[in-house]
């Protein structure tokens, strides 16, 4: 619900021909004490930017009598624009599975009607969802849940990452939807091989188009589909087929050239090479040695790395790799031009 945003609302609304019935469905926030807070925010969003009349369809669902079902369903079944966005996958996810309310936003997605899900509620349309609160907030190991899997009759296995580029954390890596390099990597791996990351940037949409078979990138930042590392960005505006969601598994069996950025591909490496690397300075390398051909591009790809990180504000990892190097005896020194680097005690 911000200016940015508003273009895609915008252009989704111009999909439809007759009058834009909106819902705004309150269940990821249903726990909380200000969830109707939430959804006047939404109304007044609404009404202010679009002077379209938002209704709310209420289900908090261990609070929801038969009668404030039966009228959301009612709300469901007559809209053509369904509206939900923020709160706790989870709990939405626990809440809507095996109900009246999910098979109503699975057939009129079937239908042609537009569900637009942002932050928790994007999470939940997956195969697989991130419990973001019990891992980011609450210390449990990380982990997946099973999703809505909303796409599945599409053809899609999908796990949804929205906030992939959030910086909230400032001191230390929030990217990944609050989960950060290290734990989003445990994470990656533990997914089956037939399942696709779909990453979305903060203010930014992936419109699923199954209509015309396409996917459009609007907003300010960019779309990341990514399998086992290996990363296809489509920076707003662009649009790519459905076909690189479906087939990002098969493409990458098959040695289709996935097309990766430098930074990330770059990391990767990085990431291998500081798992090989001795975490104390036991076994530091000697750069005075006839091993130095091998340390030293080593070090200046981790250096250049670093750089990329400080430009894009990274600080987390920026000083993590700085940490790591001292820790093996490399001192790096940042000049107004270039970074640099020397052995500890020359």
């Amino acid at each position: 619900m911000s200016a940015t945003m508003g273009k895609v609302h915008r252009a989704v609304m111009s999909r439809i021909a007759e009058p834009v019935r909106a819902v705004f469905l309150d269940t990821p926030a249903g726990f909380q004490l200000n969830a109707d807070e939430i959804s006047a925010k939404a109304v007044e969003y609404f009404k202010q930017r679009f002077n379209i009349d938002l209704t709310v369809a209420s289900f908090k669902a261990a609070a929801a009598t038969p009668a404030e079902i039966d009228d959301a369903l009612h709300k469901l079944q007559v809209a053509n624009y369904i509206f939900a966005g923020p709160g706790s996958p989870t709990y939405a996810i626990r809440n809507w599975q095996g109900t009246p309310i999910l098979e109503a936003m699975a057939q009129r997605l079937a239908s042609g009607v537009h569900l637009i899900f942002a932050s928790a509620a994007a999470i939940t349309t997956g195969r697989y969802a991130l419990p973001v609160y019990e891992i980011y907030k609450v210390g449990e190991e990380p982990h997946w849940v099973e999703g809505l899997d909303l796409l599945k009759p599409y053809g899609f296995e999908l796990a949804i990452v929205p906030h992939w580029n959030n910086a909230e954390g400032g001191t230390h890596d929030t990217r990944y939807c609050f989960m950060g390099g290290p734990r989003f990597k445990r994470l990656e791996e533990s997914l089956p091989d037939s399942t696709v990351i779909l990453g979305i940037d903060e203010y930014t949409a992936c419109i699923v188009d199954l209509s015309s078979d396409e996917c459009r990138v609007m907003g300010i930042g960019q779309v990341t589909i990514r399998y086992r590392g290996r990363e296809i960005h489509h920076p707003a505006p662009a649009a790519f087929k459905l076909d690189q969601l479906r087939r990002a598994r098969l493409a990458s069996e098959q040695g289709y050239p996935l097309q990766t950025s430098p930074l990330a591909q770059t990391m990767t490496e990085v990431e291998e090479a500081l798992h090989k690397l001795p975490a104390d300075g036991s076994d530091q390398p000697d750069t005075e040695s006839g091993d130095m051909a091998s340390v030293v591009p080593l070090i200046e790809l981790i250096v250049q790395v670093r750089s990329q990180l400080r430009a894009a504000r990274q600080w987390a990892l920026a000083d993590e790799i700085r940490g790591r190097l001292s820790e093996l005896g490399i001192i790096l020194e940042d000049g107004p031009e270039e970074t640099t680097w020397r052995k500890g005690g020359l």
